[in-house]
C-alpha cells in the first residue's frame, strides 16, 4: 500500500499544476475590460503581478507576462495583450488572452 502511495504521489502533483486557459481567461476579463482608460488597465495589471512592457508608450499593443509557479515541472508565462483603442489611443480597444507558455 505504502509503494502503491509513493508512486502516485508525482502524479497527484502533476495534477495539480495543469494549467486552465479559460480560468486566466475569466480572471483577466474579470481585471481588465475594453473601453477603460489604458493607464488604469496597466495598473490593475501590474497589481495582479503581471509585467507590463510599455516600450515607448506609444505602441498599439502592450505585452504582459506573469509566471505562473508550478509544483513539480519549471514555471510557465501567462501572456495577456492590451491592445489600444483605435480611436482613443489612451483606451484600452481589446484583450487578447494568449496561450500560456511552458517549457518542456
Amino acid at each position: 500500500m505504502q509503494r502503491f502511495l509513493l508512486a502516485a504521489l508525482p502524479l497527484m502533483l502533476a495534477a495539480c499544476s495543469t494549467i486552465d486557459q479559460s480560468k486566466l481567461g475569466h480572471f483577466v476579463s474579470q481585471t481588465v475590460q475594453p473601453g477603460m482608460p489604458m493607464e488604469q488597465a496597466l495598473v490593475r495589471m501590474q497589481a495582479e503581478g503581471f509585467y507590463c512592457n510599455t516600450g515607448s508608450g506609444g505602441d498599439a499593443v502592450i505585452s504582459c507576462t506573469r509566471a505562473y509557479e508550478r509544483l513539480v515541472r519549471k514555471d510557465c508565462v501567462e501572456r495577456v495583450d492590451l491592445v489600444r483603442s483605435a480611436t482613443a489611443a489612451k483606451t484600452l480597444g481589446a484583450v487578447d488572452v494568449l496561450e500560456v507558455k511552458c517549457p518542456k
